[in-house]
């Protein structure tokens, strides 16, 4: 689980990367906000299998151990990031590589951004089904000024060609007064700022996305990233105080069973 706590709140300040070989001249960005968050609980990721035998793993490498429960090592509390910046961290590596790490800021004391790359590895001699949730909940929520996961935003890599980088980025909906209609309603928010492109939304309060694989047959792998950040560009926090005492924890759900027969063959040649 990401814990995105936050504990105080800073004016604009530079962001600097440190990843790969990019130099911090060439990546420094101004961000509207800073909020300063405490130690992060790490992203958790959980699969149930019933009749599959499927594996989750954070490398495609012959050692790598095969287990059903991943947890992310720990990162610092999260400063609020401009989103209009990942161009300059994408120059040098995939942002969904395995070998890529969450970016910190410059002194090291928050992350900007959170990054996570695991694989589900078909290891059974059946095709399989399954379905992948990220979910929300809020251990420590308090009353705040605005729900942290208003500016959340959260990129969403699912590639079975390791050489692909397809992603989708979500936000929560936003809320807007339509004149014609006389009343709020609920429409996609900008990834980060208004000349941006929208986001997808959120499912619910409590649930991200889903996703829905069929017929992952033996021996296939699908790799998967999720990049996590709270948007400096957000008008939900733009010139609010920080939520002091409120906080986030978000966990991947993974469940898994015999494929359903289709017609087609669904067992691996022997």
């Amino acid at each position: 689980m990401v814990d995105l706590s936050i504990i105080r709140k800073r004016k604009a300040k530079k962001i600097v990367a440190i990843v790969g070989s990019i130099t911090a001249a060439c990546v420094a960005v101004i961000c509207t906000i800073a909020v300063l968050g405490q130690k992060s609980a790490p992203l958790t990721v959980s699969l149930n299998n019933s009749g599959a035998s499927l594996a989750l793993t954070e490398s495609t490498s012959s050692d790598s151990a095969k287990t059903s429960f991943l947890l992310a090592k720990d990162t610092p509390g999260y400063t609020e990031f401009d989103g209009t910046a990942f161009p300059y961290y994408e120059k040098s590596n995939e942002l969904d590589s395995e070998l890529s790490e969450s970016v910190l800021t410059e002194d090291k004391e928050s992350t900007l951004f959170f990054k996570y790359t695991f694989y589900v590895e078909n290891t059974g001699d059946i095709a399989s089904d399954y379905s992948l949730s990220l979910n929300i909940s809020y251990p420590n929520r308090t009353a705040s000024t605005f729900d942290l996961a208003n500016i959340l935003r959260v990129r969403f890599y699912e590639n079975s060609d390791l050489t692909a980088h397809n992603y989708k980025t979500y936000a929560k909906a936003t809320s807007y007064f339509d004149n014609d209609a006389n009343s709020f309603v609920e429409g996609q928010e900008h990834v980060s700022g208004v000349d941006s492109p929208l986001a997808e939304k959120f499912l619910s309060n409590k649930t991200v996305l889903t996703s829905e694989i069929s017929n992952f047959k033996p021996k296939e792998i699908m790799r998967y990233t999720f990049v996590l950040w709270l948007e400096g560009n957000d008008p939900d926090s733009e010139g609010k105080e920080a939520p002091v005492g409120s906080s986030l924890a978000l966990g991947v759900n993974i469940s898994a069973h015999e494929a359903i027969a289709t017609g087609d063959e669904t067992t691996s040649e022997q």
